[in-house]
């Protein structure tokens, strides 16, 4: 993984891109303090795992809002 600063990065981003699009990570710093990162894109099957990890870990509580609508719905008639 490869640290350089923001202006140095500027100055070779051409070169830059082909390394993240050969697979490399480049963090860009600034003051050397953290600022970016380029990353190469992911595949279309690493974005739909990602996403369903995140669905999985997602977890509710109490009643679905389909219930919770029927519910009001059945209290404003009353």
């Amino acid at each position: 993984m490869l640290r350089i600063s923001v202006e140095e990065a500027a100055i070779n981003l051409k070169k830059l891109l082909e390394q993240v699009a050969k697979g490399e990570e480049i963090i860009l710093l600034e003051q050397n303090q953290v600022v970016a990162r380029l990353v190469p894109p992911q595949q279309k099957q690493q974005r739909l795992a990602s996403m369903k990890e995140f669905r999985d870990a997602l977890s509710v509580k109490g009643e679905s809002l389909s219930a919770t609508v029927i519910n009001a719905r059945i209290e404003e008639r009353h």
